[in-house]
């Protein structure tokens, strides 16, 4: 679980109703269903215009990523390379068959297949390259949804807290009714830009690290196949992979 997106969301809109609520406020004053309406609505109308369905839809998926964090395990794919290339040092590509089986992650088992097979490491590394790289770019415009989102939202409740004022001046003949006609109007300025400092630009930037971590991944299994194709040692791909997520390797025993 992604422990920072459990905590920082609901840390971050309780403190700001935490606060508005020692001042003296109550949360009846920013409730509104019209400013929700229009924020929210308008904003993702605008977004949806401005961003591939595809990648739209995707970015919605992506939300859950957010909270349930990345599948990957760096540390343990090293462990991983470094005990099939010590295998295919010792008896040779062919032997990584039966270790191949066992193997869960789909790229990893694909790129020993392709090794296996016999295909040349500069062959292996440029078919992994352009997969990894379409998904990059997909999983790259999926999060920049939500970027875009919270990009749109503050303007979206300027907008409606301007409609809102409209709506006040045309009863300039009822006082009574200028102030909370003011306040409703000013929700959606409230929503827009709660909404896109509080939820979506944090969802965009925690999906876009996310999508970075994936990339480096994508990388240390397309260089570790290659390294054992080419019969590296494996203390030499320990090192390589581990410089890749910027850690050293770790001492035998320790």
């Amino acid at each position: 679980m992604e422990l920072g997106s459990i905590i920082g969301l609901p840390l971050g809109i309780g403190m700001v109703l935490a606060g508005m609520l020692i001042e003296g406020g109550k949360l009846q004053s920013i409730m509104g269903i019209s400013p929700f309406m229009i924020v929210i609505g308008g904003a993702l109308g605008a977004t949806l215009l401005d961003t591939p369905f595809q990648a739209a839809m995707q970015g919605l998926k992506m939300l859950a990523l957010c909270f349930k964090g990345g599948h990957h395990h760096p540390e343990a794919l090293v462990e991983q390379i470094v005990k099939l290339a010590g295998i295919a040092r010792k008896d040779g590509l062919l032997a990584l068959e039966k270790e191949r089986e066992a193997i869960e992650d789909p790229l990893l088992k694909e790129a020993l297949k392709f090794a296996i097979d016999g295909l040349e490491p500069n062959l292996v590394s440029a078919i992994l390259e352009s997969r990894t790289s379409f998904r990059s770019h997909a999983a790259q415009a999926a999060a920049k949804f939500w970027a875009t989102f919270a990009g749109y939202c503050p303007t979206v409740g300027i907008l409606g807290a301007v409609l809102g004022l409209i709506n006040v001046m045309q009863h300039l003949d009822n006082p009574s009714e200028i102030g909370p006609g003011i306040a409703t109007a000013f929700i959606a300025t409230v929503y827009g830009v709660g909404f896109s400092n509080l939820v979506f630009m944090p969802v965009g930037n925690k999906l876009k690290a996310l999508v970075g971590h994936e990339e480096h991944y994508f990388e240390m299994v397309r260089v570790g196949v290659k390294d054992i194709q080419q019969g590296t040692s494996p203390s030499i791909i320990a090192s390589h992979l581990m410089a890749i997520i910027d850690q050293e390797p770790k001492e035998e025993g320790a």
